[in-house]
């Protein structure tokens, strides 16, 4: 029987990240599905039954906290793991997305492949 492969929602608006993560994650055995804004985001992650969430905050349309409000308050997503992986790097914004559900809040400047494969697989064990 084969494992079923699991599926990573990536929300970033900047391409080049948006598919050097998808990059990473598909080289790790992953479906990777993603969004350019916060709009679509919120839609796929309702849409495409996404295992995780990958989100950026600083997003057209709708920003990461708004989004990750959004998938909180739906009851087919509100226990979808999510994962913040921004630029914004301060104490106030962590706590403030980690308060408002996300599991994790990553650093963009300090990202790796080993980083992000160990949060992803972390998470998904449970």
């Amino acid at each position: 029987m084969a494992v079923k492969k699991q599926k990573i929602l990536v929300v970033e608006d900047e391409t080049a990240l948006r598919t050097m993560y998808s990059l990473w994650l598909k080289k790790a055995g992953y479906t990777v599905v993603t969004a350019e804004d916060g709009v679509e985001g919120v839609e796929k992650s309702v849409h495409e039954s996404p295992d995780l969430v990958l989100l950026d905050v600083l997003l057209p349309k709708k920003d990461g906290f708004e989004v990750l409000t959004e998938i909180r308050r739906n009851p087919k997503t509100k226990s979808l793991p999510v994962v913040i992986l921004s630029s914004l790097d301060q104490d106030f914004e962590q706590k403030h997305g980690l308060t408002l559900g996300a599991m994790h809040y990553l650093v963009k400047t300090t990202i790796s492949p080993e980083l992000l494969y160990k949060t992803v697989e972390d998470i998904l064990k449970k």
